[in-house]
């Protein structure tokens, strides 16, 4: 009897164990904690994601986004091709392993010859004498020659081909390889999808060889009988049959083509106008996210032998959640018996075998057991040491290097780096490692009375300059050391009982999905456009702010650019103001994206992986062209700034659409995600904003749950008109007795992003755009503060990018606002926070799992709640009619509305407007400055 009591209790011991393990879960959190961003090259870097930097060895800055690097042979020099800004350059380090290593730009700073290089994209090479560096020149279709001595240009290799039956008269160069004896040039055409090969000593273009969509990477097998091309796109896109420059305003689509992955995807079909939109075809063709392989053992016919596809497909089972996006294979390196092939999207390395052309094995990028069901490593670049012993992996989400045992074919540790490493080389003798490093240390403070503003003046493009990192290459002892740093600079762990959160018993933020019910059941998720912290909120005396950059608080002198116009002690965005003293702001909130093109990836929760990091900083660096009438296959996926998501950015578990829709939660979305570019906008595009002429699917969860009356970024409909349409739709929808709010709603918000001035249509100013912003936001709090959902609502407002505003304490800081009976009243949190801390909340509050390693390892908001609601609803300020006039805007129910300035419509994110606006900034400041001396 006694055994069978002590078996017992034994048993029911495991069981209490077993339960207090699972009630007990590790909780990830921002190394960050309360810490604002900063930026310390000797010591500990905090960047905006609330993550640390303490990049090894020694770093040397060059221009923005490196996102390529070459080593010469004799392994004296290094070049960067750095395609983040204008004008474009290569970096040129000679003497890379000295103490003090000699650095030129090329060209030399912001403000010289813009033609020096017209194009650049991450693809480098040195001549075996040393002397000559080959550079992909993007979408010029060439390839430039520039003396590695001098810097000066020697040329260029035009890869232009046309005859009779193809046209490469359009491509765009990007990742390219020398062959060992230096006559053979091989690159990829990303636009073409072709390979070419290019001889050096013609300097002439000798074969195009079609490959997959959207050619990414490139190398050779070690004995060069075969090279590899890595394929991140899906599908080649195309213009909808009928529609031509002169009526496409008339025809072109009101609403996305298709769902992704919908019958009409796959085959297309014809609209009530007889419209032929052309089908994509299945996700999962050989062309699509692969690795080819190239036969160059005869010279004169190189030929496709092998297609291979590596990674998850699209739909395989990961981790119990099918798979949306797909591998994303992007870099390549071989050994005598592998190509191992970076699949960026899946956080792994597929190893293929020289000698039959398929996967053989997988290399897991999982830092840390406690958040390995989270993808977020972001594998990028590759290099091998001399010995083929050693392989180094690019981790750019986490910012580190994964060092891999080639023969166990397993990770061996991780080092440490700068913000987003990109590409690595290994020096000649495996001693020491070069790292670029694509965003470097982040951006800084871009304003305010301590920033001197230098000759890359203040727009965050031109401040995020990149890295190139020298290091040993360290012993297995110091790799563990290293490893343990890099994981500590990304997260922060703690167990759920932990003394840390004490205090979050009665918070109606759960401590982690499924802690408790949360009594909030309602949220929406408003966004804006490109506002700072400081610009709106500088004055607010509880937060961390810099009055003086305020130029759109309390107060706020100004003129019309013409000069013939000004205000007096305006206030601008007033709603703004009263929501912060009504409800809680943060003044320690940062976007992590440095423009809109990335920022509205982020706003649906799907990180940006190196295509669409690479892409995005091309564009702002203007090198990426459209043409209507292009014949390059690819023309269509080379995007900019545009306002959705495409299939090429999908990660693999997808965007919170995907998330929600899983997850049995129920949303809706009013003009999110659905901004194709390249689009038209029109005077009669009223309810849409734009429409759409190429055949881009939307995601699916998202077809049938977005509003067709409610326009998407269009900066000349007003956001009055924008208010109006929701609540309409609202009342329609939730407000009639039968049917009920979804748990999710968003919202797009977009006039803050500012325009030309229009007085004739109540938009005088620059900060008109601002009211009427300011006027749209506090009309929507204050319907929803009235409403029967009030009782459970949360209203969480941000911008998608703060790039062109001004902050002093970082480019990045933006604004954050929280709307709920249930958060602190008159409130400035102070802790760390990053888009994925919206989500973290989100998810916490629904009952939901995390989607990637952002959000997993953010902060939550729980700083922001009270256990104390208090219902008093919101009721919105009017706007200073001198700034703003919305009856001189006309009323937005007016089917008479005056659209003509929708033909002036600014492309959003028109970088030259932004750089023009913070150099008047700066000048205005500097004025004002001396004024008061």
């Amino acid at each position: 009897m006694k055994n069978l009591f002590a078996l017992l209790i034994l048993v029911l011991s495991l069981f209490s164990c077993k339960m207090e393990k699972k009630a007990d879960p590790w909780i990830a959190t921002a190394p960050a904690g309360s810490r604002f961003v900063e930026i310390d090259h000797q010591g500990e870097t905090v960047i905006p994601n609330g993550r640390i930097l303490t990049p090894a060895g020694k770093s040397i800055v060059v221009a923005p986004h490196p996102f390529g690097l070459t080593l010469s042979p004799d392994g004296q020099t290094a070049v960067t091709a750095n395609s983040g800004t204008s004008p474009l350059s290569i970096t040129i380090i000679r003497n890379i392993l000295s103490e003090n290593p000699e650095v030129q730009q090329v060209p030399p700073g912001p403000s010289t010859d813009r033609g020096v290089l017209a194009s650049v994209f991450m693809g480098l090479a040195i001549s075996n004498d040393n002397s000559t560096v080959y550079v992909a020149g993007g979408q010029e279709n060439c390839i430039y020659l520039f003396d590695v001595k001098t810097g000066e240009k020697k040329g260029s290799i035009d890869c232009s081909f046309t005859d009779g039956e193809i046209d490469y008269k359009d491509g765009y160069i990007g990742d390219l390889t020398l062959s060992t004896d230096g006559r053979k040039l091989y690159a990829v055409d990303q636009i073409g999808f072709r390979m070419v090969i290019i001889n050096t000593e013609t300097g002439t273009l000798e074969h195009s060889v079609p490959v997959g969509r959207y050619p990414f990477g490139i190398c050779l097998s070690p004995d060069e009988k075969k090279v590899y091309v890595a394929n991140v796109g899906m599908f080649q896109y195309k213009l909808i049959e009928g529609i031509t420059p002169e009526n496409g305003h008339e025809k072109a689509l009101k609403y996305p083509a298709f769902a992704y992955g919908s019958k009409e995807m796959k085959e297309g079909y014809e609209t009530e106008d007889s419209l032929k939109v052309p089908g994509l075809g299945e996700m999962n063709v050989p062309e699509a996210f692969s690795v080819f392989t190239v036969d160059i053992s005869d010279p004169e016919k190189p030929e496709v032998i092998a297609k291979t596809k590596t990674g998850n497909l699209v739909g395989d089972l990961v981790e119990g959640i099918p798979a949306v996006g797909g591998a994303s294979p992007n870099s390549l390196v071989a050994t005598n018996d592998y190509v191992f092939v970076t699949n960026g999207n899946n956080d792994n390395v597929s190893v293929i075998s020289i000698e039959k052309d398929t996967v053989v094995n997988t290399i897991f990028l999982k830092p840390d057991e406690r958040i390995k069901q989270f993808r977020g490593v972001i594998p990028f670049g590759l290099a091998l040491s001399p010995d083929q012993q050693k392989l180094f992996v690019a981790c750019s989400g986490i910012n580190a290097v994964a060092v891999v045992d080639v023969a166990k074919l397993k990770v061996a540790g991780y080092i440490p780096t700068a913000w987003f490493p990109a590409k690595l080389k290994v020096n000649n003798d495996g001693k020491k490692l070069i790292v670029a490093n694509a965003k470097g240390f982040g951006s800084g403070p871009n304003g305010g009375s301590t920033f001197e503003r230098g000759p890359e003046g203040s727009y965050i493009g031109s401040l995020m300059k990149g890295t190139v990192q020298v290091l040993n290459i360290p012993s297995d002892e110091e790799l563990k050391t290293m490893t343990e740093k890099v994981i500590a600079n990304n997260f922060t762990f703690e167990k759920a009982s932990s003394e840390k959160f004490a205090g979050r018993k009665n918070n109606p933020v759960p401590l982690y999905p499924g802690e408790k019910e949360s009594p909030i059941k309602h949220i929406v998720f408003i966004s804006k456009e490109n506002r700072t912290y400081d610009e709106v909120f500088g004055q607010v005396e509880k937060g961390k702010g810099e009055a003086g950059l305020a130029r759109y608080g309390r107060g706020v002198s100004s003129k019309n650019s013409k000069g013939t116009d000004s205000i007096e002690n305006a206030d601008v965005m007033v709603n703004h103001l009263k929501i912060a003293a009504d409800f809680a702001i943060s003044d320690n909130f940062y976007v992590d994206s440095d423009v809109s093109a990335d920022g509205h990836r982020w706003l649906v929760n799907t990180y940006p992986n190196e295509w669409t990091e690479t892409c995005t900083a091309a564009s702002y660096g203007g090198n990426r062209r459209f043409k209507f009438n292009s014949n390059a296959p690819g023309i269509y996926a080379m995007n900019g700034a545009a306002g959705a998501i495409y299939p090429e950015d999908y990660n693999e578990a997808g965007s919170m659409w995907d998330h929600l829709e899983r997850n049995e939660i129920d949303f809706y979305n009013f003009g999110f995600s659905i901004m194709f570019e390249p689009g038209l906008y029109n005077k009669d595009f009223k309810y849409e904003g734009i429409r759409h002429y190429i055949n881009y699917p939307l995601p699916q969860p998202i077809w049938e749950r977005t509003s067709k009356q409610y326009p998407t970024y269009n900066m000349a409909i007003p956001d009055q008109f924008r208010i109006d349409q929701f609540k309409r739709e609202f009342e329609q929808n939730w407000m009639n007795g039968t049917d009920t709010m979804p748990s999710l709603i968003t919202v797009i918000i977009p006039n803050d992003h500012g325009a030309g001035e229009r007085p004739e249509a109540g938009y005088p100013f620059r900060e008109s755009y601002m009211a009427d912003n300011d006027l749209a936001v506090g009309r929507i709090v204050e319907y929803l503060s009235h409403t029967p959902y009030w009782e459970n609502m949360l209203i969480v407002i941000t911008e998608d990018d703060a790039q062109n505003g001004v902050d002093h304490v970082d480019a990045h800081r933006s604004v954050l606002m929280l709307v709920s009976p249930w958060v602190k009243r008159d409130y400035v949190s102070h802790v760390h926070y990053s888009f994925g801390s919206i989500f973290k909340t989100f998810w916490n509050i629904l009952g939901m799992p995390y989607l990637n390693q952002y959000d997993a390892g953010a902060n939550d908001l729980a700083d922001f709640f009270s256990d104390t609601p208090d219902y008093t609803p919101y009721n919105a300020l009017p706007v200073d009619v001198r700034i703003f006039d919305p009856q001189k805007a006309l009323d937005p129910l007016d089917e008479n509305f005056d659209w003509k300035a929708l033909d002036e419509t600014p492309v959003m994110d028109n970088k030259e407007d932004m750089i023009r606006d913070s150099k008047e900034r700066d000048e205005y400041r500097l004025e004002n400055r001396e004024k008061k001396k």
